[in-house]
């Protein structure tokens, strides 16, 4: 991901790729979007001749050779960040063998944050990094970030009042998750049943080998579904979902 990661940040301070060139529900397509979705589609099957099936934010599933591997992209998550020039957004990889086409696949994770330079990665043998070092879940806010929108759900709302806690949205949902996987938020809840999963494939996969995190996913786990998710530590997780 590293070459996504710099054409981002490159195409970001050029200003470049912020023209929408299709929209879907409640979201859209930028340039860039596609542009990036392009460069690591080349890059996977290139890499993986054998065969893959790549499931993608922006043009759905792409398959060759004999689809041995399963992988699930979203080479921009953060767009409108991107576009109103806020330097906050990630591009988040997760990668299996493929078995059932569902998140069980996922062993490995990238998700890497083009403005700071920090990279989350993930996989058996060397657990979750950050950086290329381990990652030892050390709770240290109150701060729970929450999915914003014009459908915002009351319940969000009661979540945050009744655990005491401060909501925070930054705008790219990999990135929040990440953050709360390694403790620098209590927890993140999206009750909306609109976020794809493939949107937080990445960061989900880092998050299952960070000892003290938990999530919880409404709905079905296949990477193109849409979810609601509750995720934190289990305390969090546990009060949440109570409520």
């Amino acid at each position: 991901m590293a070459r996504v990661s710099q054409f981002l940040m490159s195409s970001f301070r050029s200003g470049s790729g912020t023209s929408i060139v299709a929209t879907k529900e409640d979201d859209v397509t930028r340039e860039v979007d596609l542009a990036a979705e392009e460069m690591a589609y080349r890059m996977l099957r290139e890499g993986f001749k054998e065969g893959g099936v790549l499931y993608a934010e922006e043009r759905g599933v792409y398959r060759w050779g004999d689809e041995r591997y399963i992988f699930v992209l979203d080479p921009l998550d953060g767009s409108l960040n991107y576009a109103a020039g806020v330097p906050l957004f990630s591009v988040s990889l997760a990668a299996g063998r493929y078995k059932e086409g569902a998140l069980s696949d996922l062993e490995y994770a990238v998700v890497a944050v083009p403005p700071t330079g920090d990279v989350y990665t993930a996989g058996p043998q060397l657990g979750a990094r950050v950086n290329g070092k381990p990652v030892r879940r050390v709770s240290r806010s109150n701060i729970v970030f929450v999915a914003v929108s014009n459908g915002f759900p009351e319940k969000t709302c009661e979540v945050v009042r009744r655990l005491g806690l401060r909501g925070r949205s930054l705008g790219t949902s990999a990135l929040e998750l990440a953050f709360t996987a390694e403790g620098a938020a209590r927890g993140f809840v999206d009750l909306r049943g609109k976020l794809r999963l493939l949107d937080v494939a990445g960061a989900l996969t880092f998050g299952k080998y960070v000892s003290g995190f938990r999530y919880v996913i409404y709905g079905d786990t296949r990477p193109d579904s849409r979810i609601s998710i509750i995720a934190g530590d289990e305390e969090f997780v546990n009060a949440t979902t109570a409520l």
